[in-house]
């Protein structure tokens, strides 16, 4: 495929424009401003529940504040006079009133068969928004491809983005007639009925007929899309991204900081590392965008992130790999809180010298995570971001044997589902040498999973237990580092009883519960621990062909992602660490938790993304670190030795010594976000 404009780095400012702000719109400083902060493509209002142009689509309504003559078409002259390309952001999910009362067959209808309104409270001189159904004539021919077909013919846009694609819970009689064509059953009351692939079909349905309407008038222009994450709790499904690639050249997704919501509902720490890690399972695809909101939650849209929060927050992006993308409500001229302003554009600038040095470059993990979407999936990324363990992801659309040989470690969560093919997989992956650290705390079990594991089928389960723990027994060297003065690793939840096949060690045991949850606290008198060993694995060591298996039959990933403990986070960084073995290319584990790493190579550089958390968030001031080590093996020079080591974003000095095969780097401060660059005499 020829190359196009938008498979070079992007760095995108998306403003989202207000309609009353119309008349403050100064197309030529816009698009100024734009460049100063360090974006080559925004994305502009341009058409669905406003049209920013003079549209002739019935129902299509005209942002009544636009000045005679064309706004929207000076703003996208103005961008590319300064080198900077334009794509069209359009919204097809909610409509007026007035459309409803001409077209209610169009609109999403609940349970009752009512329309549902949005914002009906809202004050001012407002028409009231109706949701539209994704399987309705408003979002498919009868209006939204007629409105792209348009805006493709007059607007000379680069590129197309499709906001709030997905379907909303929706009864109406276009959702039941095509459901009982698909699965010949009614759409059933009970949201938790529909079946599985339901809404995720309806949306491809939809963005077939966007996305060919689009490549019929203009292939050339790229369509860009949303793909799903995960929900916070573990609940959620995983999301194909073939399925997305049917209908979108590119795709990006959303971690909000909302911050709004309160101290204890914060989103993960590190939430803009993980979508873009799920959003590169799949190889020769552009790199997906991370769009970042401004502000603190959507009901603060006025104002911004703590400057230290946000900095944060969007340094994750770039450094995962990921394409940046701001998202603002309105544009400089109009918001009110600048701070924001000059936190986006350091960033920016930060981001274009990382798009030069990262160009060729590819991930440096040496340990993969399988991904389900679920709790234990989010308890192993706690882990491994906070022990310093770079990983990437391999979801359960894409389990790939040959891509599986490129890690010297595979973590098999919890709940992963397996069969017989999957664990013939896993099985030569570790007969020809790999590391593989499994969790299992349910019954179902097969006899090549349990013959994997290296135990016999006759297990059972315990639940929520408590006021237990576990002990490393004396042939556990390797799995004891920084544990050997510990004792006793607290344990809680499920966990799966268990006896060993001939030949599987047992590295660390259960100390049973001392006492029920409630005389755990007193009296002090009756705290003795009844019976302090047994023979009750709770780590098992299967040794396979050249490679080991080591699994943990309790809630490992659960107690990392819930509570924390030091020990706990210890235990599973040592267990990684095993299975990885001496040799590892990397090793990040003297930084302090709260940094996140990302190493990367290229054919002539290997390159150490550092990026700063550390403190009690929403992060309110930097905390500075200073004396920053990380080791790099000498074995991934091909030839020669290091040219130079150097800072490429703060410009603070490094310092490197070389010493039985191993490359000892030090950075002296880090502030947020660096780059730590090792150049080879010869290539990597």
């Amino acid at each position: 495929m020829k190359k196009q404009w938008w498979h070079d780095a992007l760095r995108i400012i998306q403003y989202n424009l207000q309609i009353q702000d119309t008349g403050r719109m100064v197309p030529g400083e816009i698009a100024a401003k734009a460049c100063e902060a360090g974006a080559n493509a925004v994305v502009l209002n341009a058409g669905g529940i406003y049209a920013w142009y003079d549209s002739r689509i019935p129902f299509h309504h005209i942002n009544e504040y636009l000045p005679e003559g064309g706004l929207l078409e000076e703003l996208i002259r103005s961008c590319h006079e300064k080198g900077i390309r334009v794509i069209g952001r359009f919204d097809f999910s909610k409509t007026d009133d007035v459309v409803y009362l001409q077209h209610p067959e169009w609109f999403v209808k609940d349970r009752e068969g009512k329309p549902v309104c949005y914002g009906s409270g809202r004050m001012g001189n407002w028409s009231l928004l109706m949701s539209t159904c994704i399987n309705g004539g408003y979002r498919n021919e009868a209006f939204a491809a007629k409105v792209m077909e348009e805006a493709l013919a007059n607007l000379d846009i680069d590129g197309i983005f499709f906001n709030a694609p997905h379907m909303e819970k929706c009864f109406c009689e276009n959702c039941r007639r095509k459901y009982r064509k698909l699965y010949g059953k009614e759409l059933p009351a009970r949201t938790e009925e529909w079946e599985p692939d339901w809404q995720t079909r309806c949306l491809r349905d939809n963005m077939t007929i966007l996305y060919h309407t689009v490549k019929r008038r203009k292939e050339e222009i790229p369509v860009i899309l949303y793909y799903g994450t995960y929900r916070e709790d573990g609940t959620g499904l995983p999301e194909n991204l073939d399925l997305r690639y049917e209908t979108a050249d590119m795709v990006c997704t959303e971690a909000q900081d909302i911050l709004s919501a309160g101290k204890k509902d914060l989103p993960f720490s590190w939430k803009p590392s993980l979508n873009m890690k799920l959003g590169q399972c799949i190889p020769d695809v552009p790199r997906p965008f991370g769009i970042i909101h401004s502000c603190p939650g959507m009901d603060w849209r006025h104002t911004g992130l703590p400057a230290a929060e946000y900095e944060f927050w969007l340094s994750q992006i770039p450094a995962s790999n990921g394409q940046l993308w701001h998202s603002l409500t309105g544009f400089d001229a109009v918001i009110a809180d600048k701070r924001l302003l000059e936190t986006m554009k350091k960033v920016t600038h930060k981001a274009a010298c990382s798009d030069r040095l990262m160009q060729g470059a590819r991930s440096a993990a040496e340990v993969l995570l399988l991904w389900n979407a679920q709790a234990s999936e989010l308890g192993f990324v706690e882990g491994l971001m906070s022990c310093h363990i770079p990983f990437d992801i391999m979801d359960i659309w894409h389990l790939n044997p040959e891509r599986l040989k490129a890690y010297k470690a595979v973590i098999l969560p919890d709940g992963f589902p397996v069969n017989e093919d999957s664990v013939g997989m896993l099985r030569a992956y570790v007969e020809a040498g790999g590391g593989l650290y499994a969790e299992k705390t349910d019954a179902g079990i097969t006899e090549s999973f349990s013959n994997l594991l290296g135990i016999r089928q006759e297990v059972c389960t315990g639940h929520d237990i408590s006021a237990a723990y576990g002990v490393l027994e004396p042939e556990s060297a390797g799995l004891d580092t920084n544990l050997t003065r510990t004792g006793y690793i607290p344990i809680k939840g499920e966990l799966l009883y268990t006896v060993p096949q001939e030949g599987t060690a047992i590295r660390m045991t259960l100390v049973p519960p001392f006492a029920p949850p409630d005389g755990v606290g007193a009296p002090p008198e009756r705290a003795g621990i009844p019976v302090k060993h047994t023979d009750i694995p709770l780590l098992l060591e299967n040794r396979i062909g050249e490679g080991r298996v080591l699994t943990g039959f309790f809630e490992l990933s659960r107690l990392m992602r819930q509570i924390g403990l030091e020990d706990q986070k210890q235990l599973f960084g040592n267990c990684i660490s095993y299975l990885q073995g001496r040799e590892k290319s990397f090793n990040a584990e003297k930084l302090p938790e709260g940094i996140f790493v990302y190493p990367y190579r290229t054919d002539n550089k290997f390159l150490i993304h550092l990026v700063n958390g550390i403190g009690s968030r929403p992060l309110c001031n930097t905390v500075v670190c200073h004396q920053l080590e990380v080791e790099v093996s000498a074995g991934i020079w091909r030839k020669g030795r290091i040219s130079r080591v150097y800072s490429a974003l703060e410009g603070t000095h490094v310092s490197w010594k070389e010493k039985d095969g191993r490359i000892r780097i030090q950075l002296e401060s880090l502030r947020v976000w660096d780059i730590i660059v090792v150049e080879p005499e010869g290539k990597l």
